[in-house]
């Protein structure tokens, strides 16, 4: 009786050994498939243009097995050898976020997925910029069009805000030819020989002009801004605190996308805005865009992507990470299964 009850322990626990390892490799699984593995690439990844021309250089995403929700793209590039003329969303991300934003030397945008519950799950492009070339490189040394430290790509079930794991830059030679270089350097020179003799003052007011509207571009857009949540803030509570700044009296429209809602508010005497939504948001990604309607009729928005915390986490990737991964329900019934089976055979054989 005991070489039986000895010999159906022996038989179900190496029955236990393989099924936990089954599952414990299907969660291992799981959690690699779920990592952050987003690349982003410029294509072409290099070509060979004249000065005078105008060029568009394609961000494409490869979001591997994570669900794509959001991307910030900032790309810099040499400002003495090109110009970036416009910056716009691609086909694989149908929605713009925030408007293209173009500095010297940098472009930027933020796009987004249809829906959270149309990701970007395929490889394609999330964004176009068009160049202008206005001054040659050398082959030797080509011109470089790279992606900024602060890039961005938001993904669902993540446990880390950013899933982007590398990037590939562009490489772009600028041949100069003398039918575009010589109209530029005979206007110039004709001007500058002018003023000089006949009126120097006259040089002083038209550079002094130049310099403020420069500072007046960048200064437009923070007219509306998001405070809270911060962009990209991966702690938020279900019944987040949205406040900004927007012209004072001005009318606020937030829609909240992911399980969308919508609000209109107003903005007080000193231009702040706040809002609490009335449903709970569900845990994970969420995006929020900020609209007005200017003085000038037009239409500014402004957009912040962040992610709700699961209950009882407090927030935050440290916590999350923190968390068992690997374990599931399953297992652990399974190994109280087998530890009360090992008990009760063991008290049978004494028993016997």
């Amino acid at each position: 009786m005991k070489k039986v009850f000895l010999f159906v322990f022996i038989g179900l626990l190496l029955l236990a050994i393989p099924a936990t390892i089954f599952y414990l490799g299907k969660q291992k699984d799981i959690r690699t498939r779920a990592a952050p593995a987003t690349t982003l690439s410029l294509t072409p990844a290099s070509q060979t243009i004249s000065v005078g021309d105008t060029f568009k250089v394609n961000v494409i995403m490869t979001p591997a097995a994570n669900q794509v929700v959001s991307a910030d793209i900032y790309v810099t590039y040499d400002p003495t050898t090109m110009t970036a003329t416009a910056i716009t969303n691609g086909t694989n991300a149908p929605r713009v976020l925030n408007s293209g934003v173009i500095q010297n030397g940098t472009a930027s945008i933020r796009v987004g997925a249809a829906s959270n519950a149309q990701p970007i799950i395929t490889n394609g492009p999330v964004a176009v910029i068009t160049f202008t070339a206005t001054g040659p490189t050398t082959s030797l040394a080509p011109a470089a069009v790279q992606f900024a430290s602060n890039t961005f790509v938001g993904g669902l079930g993540e446990t880390t805000a950013n899933v982007l794991v590398g990037t590939t830059g562009a490489k772009v030679t600028i041949n100069g030819t003398g039918a575009v270089v010589t109209p530029l350097l005979t206007p110039t020179a004709t001007p500058s020989a002018t003023p000089v003799i006949t009126g120097a003052p006259t040089l002083t007011p038209t550079l002094t002009p130049t310099l403020p509207a420069s500072g007046s571009a960048v200064a437009t857009p923070s007219a509306l801004t998001i405070l809270t949540p911060l962009s990209h803030d991966s702690s938020v509570s279900a019944q987040p605190v949205f406040t900004g700044i927007a012209p004072p009296g001005s009318t606020v429209t937030i829609v909240i996308h992911s399980a969308e809602q919508t609000a209109v508010i107003t903005a007080n005497a000193s231009g702040n805005w706040t809002y609490t939504p009335a449903t709970p948001l569900a845990s994970g990604p969420h995006d929020v865009t900020v609209s007005i309607l200017t003085a000038a009729g037009t239409t500014e928005t402004s957009s912040n992507s962040f992610i709700v915390a699961a209950a009882g986490q407090g927030g935050g990737e440290e916590i999350a990470e923190v968390m068992p991964v690997s374990g599931n329900v399953e297992t652990t019934i399974l190994l109280i299964a087998a530890g009360m089976l090992l008990f009760t055979s063991g008290a049978l054989l004494w028993h016997f």
